[in-house]
């Protein structure tokens, strides 16, 4: 009979604490004293005889030379029962430890650190650094102060670089890298409900790291890492994900600014490859995607110098990528610029979608897009830059004027773009706007077009009007079916 069944089944006291410092003085696999412990403390549970189990955790109690063992044992123990007397024997031996055990009492430590309160954990942490142990690391990261987060976060970005490298050399693979994203959602449970000034060079370190590892997201098939597919990654990686987002939304929009600022000193690439034609590796590229993806989500809280020097040359570049992933990122991130009031960008962006209009894009993405820049403008006060604008759409609807199939479709659907931004041009502009459209639908040769245009107007934009545009817009929409409908 083995000495891990002795324990879970012998009904002697002096036999099972015999085998138990036998056990603790022989074995030098924490973990695997660990997970005896939890094997012996599920079974006498089951059975009931948790008086040999507090047997077993006595003798732990006892161990002098064995500090590590002892604990491993008793901390499988109570691990798995959430007994009082082992809760008792593993504080104090943890009190009684110094240093962190060695490299195989790392994984130990991990089990512990939601139970109990680990005084030595910096020293854990330390040890952890010196092997490498990332996934300790993430595990001990929650439990940490957060005057001590940063030196994990540094850590955690640290190998997230090292997997990086590797990737570009060929050597790195998505177990590497999935080590790293669990590791800094570990980290990330800081940024939830922390304020301390003092997190926002972890949440630049935390977002670096997932920004390196990023690439094995946009990389991986449905069967390469635990299951994740493509861009929206494992639960740990949403996790930390939402933790970013959280913290910076909650700061001011120059702490927000410093953060970003931070960084893009820590990925260079940032800041070149708007300047840049050279195409760099998918570890990079996948990290452009990341940051574009995440300050989608905080653009409302940078300033105008920062959207300008840094958010919109990254979103320049690969607004036309044929890339799918870069280039819906790049939208959504100038949409979202757009949507905080950065219209300074507007008129450009109109251009671009006009131009990207219909090979890269349908109707509906020309219409959200290009209203997003008649919207910023507005709220601007800019009805010059509005009608500039306005000027544009028009200019391409006249090109669709030739007779054909497909230029009556496209002439249609941008009819339709044009009747939308009657509920969102600046209130000087209405006449302009609804007159155009009128001029544009008596012209309409197809029955059909005009009415669509109508039906367009009637069903979506009047739902989506400022209520003191609507009487007007009711009004103009019946006078215009009424004409559309007498050329029957």
């Amino acid at each position: 009979m083995n000495a891990g069944r002795v324990l879970a089944t012998s009904t002697s006291r002096n036999v099972v604490s015999e085998v138990t410092r036998d056990i603790v003085m022989r074995t030098s696999d924490m973990y695997e004293l660990f997970e005896l412990g939890r094997s012996v403390g599920l079974e006498r549970q089951r059975n009931g005889s948790m008086e040999m189990l507090e047997a077993v955790v006595r003798a732990c109690s006892d161990e002098q030379e064995h500090l590590a063992g002892a604990l491993a044992l008793a901390g499988g123990v109570f691990v798995a029962t959430q007994n009082k007397h082992a809760r008792r024997v593993c504080d104090a031996l943890v009190r009684r430890q110094n240093g962190a055990g060695g490299p195989s009492m790392l994984r130990v430590w991990c089990e512990l650190a939601p139970y109990i309160r680990l005084p030595n954990i910096h020293e854990v942490v330390a040890e952890a650094e010196r092997m490498c142990d990332v996934s300790v690391l993430g595990n001990l990261a929650p439990f940490v102060s957060e005057q001590s987060v940063e030196r994990v976060a540094s850590a955690v970005h640290a190998a997230s670089v090292d997997v990086l490298l590797r990737m570009e050399m060929g050597t790195a693979n998505y177990e590497d890298a999935h080590r790293v994203v669990c590791a800094a959602a570990g980290v990330a449970q800081h940024l939830v409900d922390g304020t301390d000034r003092g997190l926002d060079r972890v949440w630049a370190l935390v977002s670096d790291a997932l920004a390196s590892t990023h690439w094995a997201s946009v990389c991986t098939s449905s069967d390469q890492i635990h299951g994740d597919v493509g861009r929206a990654g494992s639960e740990d990686y949403r996790r930390a994900c939402t933790a970013l987002v959280s913290y910076a939304q909650r700061q001011n929009s120059e702490r927000t600014d410093a953060m970003v600022n931070a960084v893009f000193a820590l990925q260079p690439c940032l800041r070149y490859l708007p300047r840049s034609s050279v195409r760099v590796g998918r570890g990079r590229e996948g990290a452009v995607l990341f940051y574009m993806d995440l300050l989608e989500h905080i653009a409302g809280q940078l300033t105008t110098r920062t959207v300008n020097a840094l958010v919109m040359p990254l979103a320049v570049r690969y607004v036309q990528s044929v890339e799918r992933d870069w280039f819906e990122s790049a939208h959504a991130l100038i949409l979202s610029v757009l949507d905080a009031g950065h219209a300074k960008v507007a008129v450009w962006y109109a251009r671009v979608v006009l131009a990207l209009y219909p090979q890269r894009i349908n109707m509906d993405l020309l219409d959200i897009s290009f209203t997003a820049a008649i919207r910023a403008l507005a709220h601007s006060s800019s009805s010059e830059l509005s009608q500039s604008c306005i000027d544009l759409l028009i200019a391409r609807i006249d090109e669709c004027a030739a007779s054909g199939v497909e230029r009556g479709v496209r002439r249609r659907e941008l009819l339709c773009v044009l009747a939308s931004q009657v509920a969102s041009v600046p209130l000087d502009l209405l006449s302009f706007v609804m007159t155009s459209v009128d001029e544009h639908v008596d012209c309409e040769p197809l029955w059909a077009t005009r009415r669509d245009v109508v039906g367009h107007v009637q069903d979506t934009v009047l739902e989506s009007a400022e209520l003191e545009r609507r009487p007007v817009l009711a009004s103009w929409v019946w006078r215009m079916r009424a004409r559309v409908d007498a050329r029957l």
